[in-house]
């Protein structure tokens, strides 16, 4: 079960086999049978349309539509994954622990839904079905966009791998001006400047600020970040850690302990070691050099620093910039873009089960 897809095969999502060997206790779903995740909270839902018959964890929930020819599972599970349902649903969670609150099922079955005749219903979830293909397609072109940057550094530099390497190979502490800690201070929903924290650097290699916690005022320099500083993930699970992104921005900002800021001397481009860091190859060092300390993978500042990496010549590193500065430009469009169809999408949501689209 995932968030935003739904069900999905598992194989699709991991690279190893994740259900136990026992299966006897796992769920047979049908086609068109509800199964219900969690944290249901954050909508984590969906119902089965792709296969015959499947299992699931024994933890989820599974529900049959009273009658299929009344109710069409697409509007219902558009409904349920709605804010309005979402509300619903935070309100009436029982339990202590975050993320681990649970809805009984009473409570769940007794939640008013929108009921429109089939036919409508039908209307509905195509309209809401054709704004959510127009994101899934916006989010693909960013997608695509942040592999277009590791294509274009292959095709400037090679492969990235320091021994295939046709330019001179260094540590990379010898082309770092510093690699330092951020801030240990406990962060806040409001304050005065932002954090970035291990969550707000993106896979493809972006910052993402939109969920930002805050600092106070009075913090020292060498937790506030400059333009062009890159910012690394030192700690998590062996698949987050060695996360990189770099740091474009005027305003003021500082970063959480478990992040290392690298800071580049003149030899040496953020836009490069950016790419760099995040190529596949470097992911695969990276998770060999991490060491496991009860169950959570490590990178300190000093082994960050022992990294091998190949340092062309500075005039071609510019000119790799400058084309990551075009694609960048392209981002932030799709970006705005996107941001726009996700208001549209939520705008259309509201109307939807108001009875008004």
């Amino acid at each position: 079960m995932t968030m935003r897809h739904g069900l999905v095969p598992q194989s699709e999502k991991f690279k190893k086999r994740v259900a136990g060997a026992d299966l006897s206790q796992y769920k047979v779903i049908d086609r068109n049978q509800l199964v219900v995740g969690f944290p249901i909270d954050e909508a984590v839902l969906a119902f089965q349309r792709s296969i015959p018959a499947g299992i699931v964890s024994p933890a989820y929930g599974v529900w049959d539509l009273t009658d299929e020819a009344e109710t069409d599972a697409l509007y219902l599970e558009r409904f349920l994954r709605s804010p309005q349902a979402i509300a619903y649903y935070k309100a009436k969670l029982q339990g202590s622990t975050a993320r681990r609150r649970s809805l009984p099922n009473s409570v769940f079955l007794d939640m008013d839904v929108p009921f429109p005749p089939p036919d409508e219903q039908r209307r509905i979830a195509a309209i809401l079905d054709k704004a959510d293909e127009l994101r899934t397609k916006r989010s693909q072109a960013l997608a695509h966009l942040d592999t277009l940057t590791q294509s274009i550094f292959h095709s400037t530099f090679g492969s990235g791998v320091p021994a295939q390497s046709q330019h001179p190979v260094v540590k990379m502490g010898d082309v770092l001006v510093s690699a330092t800690y951020g801030s240990s201070e406990r962060a806040a929903i409001s304050g005065d400047i932002p954090i970035l924290r291990m969550g707000n650097l993106t896979y493809g290699g972006d910052l993402d600020f939109t969920d930002l916690k805050y600092l106070g005022a009075n913090q020292p320099d060498k937790h506030l970040l400059r333009n062009g500083d890159v910012l690394f993930n030192r700690t998590n699970s062996a698949d987050l850690v060695g996360k990189t992104a770099m740091f474009r921005g005027n305003g003021p900002a500082a970063y959480a302990g478990y992040l290392i800021r690298l800071r580049t001397s003149e030899d040496l481009l953020p836009e490069y070691l950016t790419t760099f860091m995040n190529l596949p190859s470097t992911k695969r060092l990276l998770r060999n050099m991490a060491k496991s300390i009860v169950g959570m993978a490590n990178i300190n500042a000093k082994e960050v620093q022992s990294i091998r990496l190949p340092l062309p010549p500075i005039e071609l590193q510019q000119t790799f910039a400058n084309r990551v500065a075009a694609v960048e430009r392209l981002k932030a469009t799709h970006r705005k873009h996107l941001v726009e169809l996700d208001a549209l999408f939520a705008s259309l949501q509201h109307r939807a089960f108001k009875g008004e689209l």
